[in-house]
């Protein structure tokens, strides 16, 4: 049995699964066992997910939130991580990661930052260094900027929390998650398990409107609003492309 599960939700990602995959199989830290959950693809994304997967599960409930779950639920590690079918993640992410988990004292739940895999250096090391300071102003509010392609959690203490609502249509579920987790340990943040995340969603504004929206997510919750769903934040027509165009 593997101490760490790594989760990854995938609906029509062909474009972008392989070079996922590929980054976590490159992992320093060896001890996993890698769970990819289809989500109803239409595209080879099942396929691909077969050739690095140790396990590939069906969930037809639509929706990023119950495919997690659901990898949760299959997961035997002790840990489980979260990630982003359109993420890279550099070699050293998951030993990072796991460090945070096991080492430090009373820890259920860990997350680092995000950057966008389209950026060069610079805009990268921005974009990332947006999300620290982020997260420090987030202290104020108890809601952490945590994000579920980043973000590892002891699975006993996810069950304890409740876990995910996978009825509900809000947007903005790890924030409230790590919230819940906070009852039963610490949550961390590790500045330096920085991941690269598409953006494709803001391809046309810019990286910068990626991380305010982002930001506004956040606000929803920490305003206690909770407004923001599913629905307006993954609109129709962005599901429908990716259908169309495996994107």
């Amino acid at each position: 049995m593997a101490l760490v599960t790594v989760i990854v939700p995938v609906l029509n990602e062909e474009k972008y699964l392989r070079d996922t995959l590929k980054s976590v199989k490159a992992q320093t830290f060896k001890d996993y066992e890698l769970i990819v959950v289809d989500n109803g693809s239409t595209d080879n994304s099942p396929q691909i997910a077969r050739e690095y997967a140790d396990l590939v599960v069906f969930e037809s409930k639509r929706g990023s939130i119950a495919a997690m779950h659901r990898g949760i639920v299959e997961a035997s590690g002790k840990y489980y991580v979260t990630c982003d079918a359109d993420t890279i993640y550099p070699p050293d992410w998951l030993d990072r990661m796991v460090r945070n988990l096991r080492r430090r004292k009373n820890v259920v739940a860990a997350y680092g930052p995000m950057a966008f895999r389209e950026d060069g250096k610079f805009r990268r090391f921005l974009i990332a260094s947006l999300y620290v300071v982020g997260d420090r102003l987030s202290l104020l509010t108890g809601i952490r900027l945590s994000g579920g392609a980043n973000l590892g959690v002891l699975r006993e203490a996810y069950f304890k929390a409740g876990g995910y609502s996978v009825n509900s249509n809000i947007a903005s579920q790890d924030f409230l998650l790590t919230k819940r987790l906070r009852r039963f340990g610490r949550v961390v943040f590790d500045p330096r398990m920085v991941i690269y995340t598409s953006n494709r969603r803001y391809a046309r504004a810019g990286s910068v409107k990626g991380a305010f929206e982002a930001f506004r997510l956040w606000l929803d919750v920490a305003l206690r609003r909770y407004k923001i769903t599913y629905d307006s934040y993954y609109s129709e027509d962005y599901y429908r492309d990716r259908e169309k165009k495996g994107e």
